[in-house]
Formats: C-alpha cells, sequence, structure tokens
C-alpha cells in the first residue's frame, strides 16, 4: 500500500493555550483574592499552623526528610527517563524551562518586594517572616515547569511521584518557614504555567498516529486501502486525508486527535460567554464528544435525502485519535450559479431545516458543483441535529450572506423567497446581526459595510412585512463591562466631590424661585430635539409624536451606553414610520453631524465671547493644545498609511454615498434644513439656559457666555465618556468649569446637581412612559 503522509517532529497543541489561558486567570484570581480577603487567608494560615502542630516531631523530621530526598530524587529520575528514552532535546528544554521558571520567579519576587501593597505582601508572607525568606518558592516553581515539559500525563506512575513529591514539599515549606499557603498555590501556578507556555511555543513530540497506523486501523475495520494522501485540511481540528480502496473509489478520512481537538477553544469560550448558548458553539474539549456530533450529523443529514458526503464509517485509531470516512464527492467551487442551481441548493437547505437539523458550514468557498451540475452541500461539522427556529433562522442568514457574495443582494433574496414563505423570510431579518454570524461570514460584511442594510430593505421590499424586533443574541456587550466600570468610578469620584462640601447650608440659601425656569429650559430640550430630527426628514411626521420620541430616547440613554439608545430610538422610529434603514440611518446621522457642528460653532463663539466680555475667563489648560495636535498627527499618520486610508475610505465612503441623494434633496428645500438647523442652534440654547438659571439659583454671578463655554465643554466631554449621559464625567466637568469662572465651590456643584436633575434624572420615568405608550401604538 502507497502511503504519503507529511509527519511534523513537533506540533503545538491547541489544549495547552487552553490550560495555560485557565492558569493565567487562576494565579489572577488567586492574587486578587490574597488582597481581598487577606484576614480569610491568614486564618487559614493560623489553622494550618494548629493543625500540624499537634503532628509528631518525629513524624514532622521524617516528612522533611522525604520532602528534601524527593526535591533531588525526582527531578534526577527524569532526567535518567529522558536519556534513556534518548529524548537528549526534551531534557535539555526542560532544563532551560526549569531555569526561566527561577527567573521569573526571581523578578516577581523583587518585584513585590519594591512595589506590592502591604495587604498582597501580608498575604504571601505569614507575620514574623524573616527577612531572607522569599514570597515565591524557586524551587516549586522550576520543579513544575521542569515536569510540565517533559511531561507526566501518560503515565500514571510518574505522575503520582510527582504529585506525592509535590504536597511532602509544599507540607514541608509550609512548616519550615513563614510563608503563607498562597505563596505555595501560586508558586504552583507560577510555574505550571512558565512550562506550558515553552512547551506551546516550542511544540511537543508528534506522537499522534501517522498514515500507516491509520491505513492499519481502517483495514481492520474492512476498509482496505491501497492508497493514502495527506491533504490541506480546511480546519485546524482534524488531519485531512484521501485514500483510495481496493475497487478505486476515492474516500475522505478526517483524523480527529486529542491534542488537536481543543483548536479555537479560547476563541469558542469567549463567544460563549458573549453570545447566548443557543447561537455560540460550546468548546470541543473532548475527542469523543466532537466525533460523536459530527457522526450523528452525517447520519441524520443522509437520512434527508440531501445531496452531501455521505458519512461511511467512524474508527478509532489508537487510544486519541478517532478517523470519520466520508464518500469523496468530486466538484467544482460554486462561483457562477444558475438560478435553477440557487434553487437547488435552498430547497436542499429547506429539507435539512424541516427535519430540524442546521449545518452552519454554508459558506460560499464550501459549496460545490458536480459535474453534472447539482450542487453538493459540504460535510456538516458545527451544526445541530435538534435546532431550534433561532439556529435555523441563523442557518438560513449564513447561506444568504454567502449567496449575495455570489450574485448579488437581489437575486439572491429573491431565490430564498421561492423556497421560503413570507413569514419564514422575514423572521431571518431579526437575526441578520453580524455577531450572530461565524467568522468568515462577519468578514464578508465588514468588507462591505451596506450589505446588512442591503438584505433587510430587499427582504421587506418583496415580503411586505413590518421588520421584526431583532434578536437579542449577546449575553454581555464590552460595551456594558466598560459603562459599569465607568459608572462605578464616576460615582465614586463625584460622592467624593459632594463630601467636601456643605450642601445642606447651600441648599438652604438656595433662591428656589429659579427652579421652574430651569424645569421648562429642559422640556423646551425635548421640542428642539424634535425639531432637529424633522428637518432632515422629507416624509411627513407627528410632531408630538416625534416630542415623546425624543423624551423616550432619555430612558434608553440612561439604560443604555451613551448615544447608542437615542441613536437606537430615533432610527427605529423613523423605520416605523416608514422611512427604509439606511434613509433613517442618514437622516438620524445627518441630524448628528449638524448638531456635533453647530456644538463646535457655539463653542468656538462663545469662548471668544467671554474671553472679551469679563474679567473672569474660562482656562484652557495647555494639554488640550498638545492633545489637539497629537490627534491632527494621528490623523494624518492614518491617512498616510495605504492599508488604514483604504479600511476608512471603504467605511466612510458608502454612508456618505447613502447619505449625498437625500443631502441635496434637502438642500433643495430650504424650509426643511433651516428647521433642522433652527433646531440644533435651539437645543444648545435650552441646555445652556437650564445651566445659566441652576447657577442663578445659587447666586453664582457668573456670566451667560462663561455658562455656555462651560455646558459646550462639558457636554462635550460628557460624550466621550463611556458612561449612560456620560454620568460623573459631565458633574466633575461642569463643576470644575463654573469653580474655574469664579462660581464657589460649594454653589457650584449644588448648581449642577440642580441642571443634571432636571436635564437628566426626571426626564427618566416619563421618558419610560413615553416609551411605554409609543411601543402599545407601534410607533416603536
Amino acid at each position: 500500500m502507497e502511503v504519503l503522509d507529511v509527519v511534523p517532529t513537533r506540533v503545538r497543541r491547541p489544549l495547552d493555550l487552553v490550560r495555560l489561558s485557565g492558569l493565567v486567570v487562576a494565579g489572577l484570581l488567586l492574587t486578587g483574592l490574597g488582597v481581598v480577603a487577606s484576614d480569610t487567608g491568614r486564618g487559614i494560615d493560623n489553622d494550618l499552623v494548629r493543625l500540624l502542630a499537634d503532628v509528631p516531631p518525629l513524624l514532622v523530621r521524617t516528612l522533611r526528610t522525604l520532602a528534601a530526598f524527593g526535591a533531588l530524587a525526582v527531578p534526577l529520575a527524569f532526567m535518567v527517563r529522558e536519556i534513556v528514552r534518548s529524548q537528549t532535546r526534551r531534557l535539555i528544554e526542560a532544563l532551560a524551562t526549569g531555569m526561566a521558571a527561577i527567573a521569573v520567579v526571581e523578578v516577581l519576587d523583587r518585584l513585590v518586594d519594591a512595589f506590592a501593597s502591604d495587604a498582597l505582601q501580608a498575604a504571601l508572607l505569614r507575620p514574623g517572616a524573616a527577612g531572607s525568606v522569599r514570597p515565591l518558592d524557586t524551587y516549586l516553581a522550576a520543579l513544575l515547569a521542569f515536569v510540565a515539559v517533559v511531561g507526566v500525563s501518560q503515565d500514571p506512575r510518574w505522575r503520582s511521584l510527582v504529585v506525592g513529591t509535590t504536597a511532602l514539599y509544599v507540607v514541608s515549606v509550609f512548616t519550615a518557614t513563614k510563608v503563607s499557603l498562597l505563596s505555595l498555590m501560586l508558586s504552583l501556578v507560577i510555574g505550571t504555567a512558565v512550562g506550558i507556555a515553552v512547551r506551546y511555543l516550542a511544540g511537543s513530540i508528534d506522537k499522534r498516529p501517522d498514515g500507516r497506523q491509520i491505513a492499519a486501523a481502517l483495514a481492520e475495520r474492512g476498509i482496505l486501502l491501497r492508497r493514502l494522501e495527506r491533504t490541506a485540511a480546511e480546519r485546524e481540528e482534524h488531519r485531512s486525508y484521501l485514500g483510495t480502496d481496493c475497487e478505486g473509489r476515492q474516500l475522505l478520512v478526517h483524523v480527529l486527535d486529542r491534542d488537536q481537538i481543543a483548536s479555537g477553544a479560547v476563541y469558542n469560550a469567549y463567544r460563549l460567554i458573549r453570545i447566548r448558548t443557543e447561537i455560540a458553539p460550546s468548546p470541543a474539549l473532548s475527542l469523543e464528544r466532537v466525533a460523536e456530533h459530527r457522526s450523528l450529523l452525517a447520519m441524520a443529514a443522509a437520512a434527508t435525502g440531501v445531496a452531501m458526503p455521505r458519512l461511511v464509517a467512524g474508527v478509532r485509531c489508537g487510544p486519541d485519535a478517532i478517523a470519520l470516512v466520508y464518500d469523496r464527492v468530486t466538484g467544482s467551487p460554486l462561483v457562477e450559479p444558475t438560478d435553477r442551481q440557487l434553487d437547488e441548493l435552498w430547497a436542499g437547505v429547506l429539507r435539512l431545516h424541516r427535519n430540524r437539523i442546521t449545518h452552519r458550514g454554508l459558506r460560499a468557498a464550501n459549496l460545490l458543483v458536480e459535474p453534472g451540475g447539482a450542487v453538493l452541500l459540504p460535510i456538516p461539522q458545527d451544526g445541530t441535529a435538534f435546532a431550534t427556529d433561532l439556529r435555523i433562522n441563523l442557518d438560513r442568514v449564513e447561506l444568504l450572506v454567502s449567496t449575495v457574495g455570489l450574485v448579488g443582494v437581489q437575486r439572491a433574496v429573491r431565490s430564498a423567497r421561492g423556497v421560503l414563505t413570507d413569514d419564514e423570510l422575514a423572521a431571518t431579518v431579526a437575526v441578520l446581526q453580524p455577531i450572530a454570524l461565524s467568522r468568515r461570514t462577519r468578514e464578508a460584511i465588514r468588507n462591505d459595510p451596506g450589505l446588512v442594510d442591503a438584505i433587510r430593505d430587499e427582504i421587506e421590499g418583496l415580503t411586505h412585512q413590518p421588520a421584526p424586533e431583532l434578536t437579542r443574541v449577546e449575553r454581555v456587550r464590552p460595551r456594558t463591562i466598560i459603562s459599569v466600570v465607568a459608572v462605578l468610578v464616576a460615582g465614586y469620584l463625584v460622592v467624593g466631590q459632594l463630601g467636601s462640601v456643605d450642601l445642606a447650608t447651600v441648599l438652604a440659601s438656595a433662591r428656589w424661585e429659579w427652579l421652574p425656569p430651569v424645569l421648562a429650559a429642559s422640556a423646551g430640550t425635548y421640542l428642539a430635539a424634535a425639531l432637529a430630527l424633522t428637518g432632515y426628514v422629507g416624509e411627513r411626521l407627528s410632531f408630538l409624536r416625534t416630542v415623546l420620541v425624543q423624551l423616550a430616547a432619555s430612558f434608553a440613554g440612561f439604560v443604555t451606553p451613551p448615544a447608542v439608545g437615542g441613536l437606537a430610538i430615533n432610527i427605529r422610529y423613523l423605520r416605523k414610520a416608514g422611512l427604509r434603514t439606511a434613509g433613517a440611518a442618514t437622516s438620524v446621522g445627518m441630524a448628528q453631524v449638524v448638531n456635533g457642528a453647530s456644538h463646535v460653532v457655539l463653542l468656538l463663539v462663545f469662548a471668544a465671547a467671554s474671553g472679551v466680555s469679563t474679567r473672569h475667563s474660562v482656562p484652557i489648560p495647555g494639554w488640550a493644545f498638545g492633545a489637539l495636535g497629537a490627534l491632527g498627527i494621528g490623523v494624518s499618520v492614518l491617512l498616510a498609511v495605504p492599508v488604514t486610508r483604504r479600511w476608512l475610505v471603504a467605511r466612510l465612503l458608502p454612508p456618505l454615498a447613502e447619505a449625498l441623494p437625500r443631502l441635496l434633496n434637502l438642500l433643495t428645500r430650504p424650509a426643511k434644513l433651516a428647521e433642522g438647523l433652527l433646531g440644533a442652534l435651539l437645543l444648545n440654547a435650552c441646555y445652556i439656559a437650564a445651566l445659566w438659571f441652576s447657577v442663578h439659583a445659587f447666586a453664582g454671578g457668573v456670566g451667560l457666555a462663561q455658562v455656555a463655554v462651560v455646558y459646550l465643554a462639558g457636554s462635550a466631554i460628557g460624550s466621550a465618556a463611556p458612561t449612560p449621559g456620560g454620568l460623573g464625567a459631565v458633574e466633575i466637568a461642569l463643576a470644575t468649569g463654573l469653580a474655574a469662572a469664579g462660581m464657589a465651590s460649594a454653589a457650584a456643584i449644588s448648581a449642577v446637581l440642580l441642571f443634571r436633575l432636571a436635564t437628566f434624572w426626571l426626564p427618566v420615568p416619563a421618558g419610560w412612559l413615553a416609551l411605554q405608550w409609543l411601543q402599545r401604538r407601534d410607533a416603536l
């Protein structure tokens, strides 16, 4: 038999990367717990000391002797074993790794001595520790790093020897020195992490079955091959072979190896944390589980009669490998499909879905065409045999995006509509979200930023059905985590600021007759925001309903990261009013751009007025000019680099091309354009008035121009803060600005709190009521 195989001497095992990630997380958690729960750790150490004090001294001395002997004998035994097995290179790597672990621990010891907090040092060392006692144990780390490289997982006797020796050494060191149990645990984690990191980077000896061993295992199953050739695998978690049996039939052999099966597990674990379990695939850490899953999918799909490679057999090739054998089908890539082939493709996928089977691999590069013109689906690997409606819709979206890349949006959507009902096709819009799709499909969408909106508009135009609510696919969003952390930090800063003033005295002397003007100015902001939006929408909108939408946006801005909730509410409202997604996004985007431009112009005008009208001008720090200069240099560099320039052009030009026709249309209607500009100016004017009235409520004595500069600058800072409504950042910026303009610190803080109460906190419950009212009337 002829075997053509590529056998590397060393391979990197993805499972080592998973282990390394887990060790890093464990080390960080242990360090954090040691600092936060230092009293608990000290109590555990004291309990262990009392427990070991009851052990007879003779037994303690015996354990110490055994630990000292084992500490010398075990590494020597491993050295002899490696020399006998002719693994000289691995022995040298293990010794070098042990030395590296010692160096890492020494560096960490010095960092702990020089920079660590008293709480961390107290967690690592027990009271009474001499100056010669180090926070971390170098020998323990070196031993674990050495063992991680030479390997003991395949031999239970050696593994038991290492565990026993390590346990004796830990007990001996704990009783003989003043190090804590946390210190010894961290030493274990650090040493193991260094060893696994070196093992992953240098690679491990390839002990996987080669081509001849695989062929022998298949022969025992009755599959006699006369040729087996290694081919390039599409995925890292399996090896791919092309086999030819004695009858000339060609077979595709996928070999799953235990060491390689965890490929992509870290990324899959991240996806599992971020995305709902129903959408994200679970990390593959079990060889048998993956093989059984793929076998079940292949057999279930074959029972439906869909054209795809058939599973012939599953054969175990030793303890750590399983071969899945498929019939090999010949075909060429599906490049320019005909309408008949598109219909055939959708019909086959629909047959799978009717049997509650999803594929999750329906990408254009995987689709083949037989010489006779029939379409072949690829081998199912990541699908589900008992799929929910959500997973079925995701499968359809994957195929829809793939066919769009082949034939364009209009033809792809019409082909899908020829097989699916209008309800089924419209349901895909709810999951047409890049975050829910596979990595390669997301890359295709990133290369064409307007693709998702174009597909949605085409589906809505064909089905004549309102767009369904987007399905919540994410568990946790990164920006949500950032917002929570930022809110906690902002709250800490604001509370610290409040603690420095006597608010009771300040509030008692306030002039509350200014409260109604503050509330009136706050209410005026919602009228102005509605005017600013309707000015950029050519279609007729109810002004009262638009005002309520702006009020509802205040509630959305309170419970979502900044600028996200308000934009989403306005776009949703315009779509419900009959605008297409691209038109709604363009109108809202134009309103935001004009508001931002008017904001900058007003800031410059009032800054000039503030500087010449009073002797208390608002100081501009020198670093601000440096930051502006650095920003300008950064933008210039990005535009000078071809890669980033093409990236910016690809993302900015399509939205601008969509917005240009609508902008030109508005330019032909000066009244609408003036309406939008007036709304933007009134919006800033109302906020400035609300802050000015708040300042007068506490006898601030700050001029209108200065108040305007403080508000406009503080609002800009708040829009950049990752907290809802700029919480924390706005308060600090406004209070600091008013104090710099000559207002007393206590009065400035009180004025800012009144302003934020009227413009941020009080509208929240009214915004929730407006949101409920609009949703009941299908306006949102």
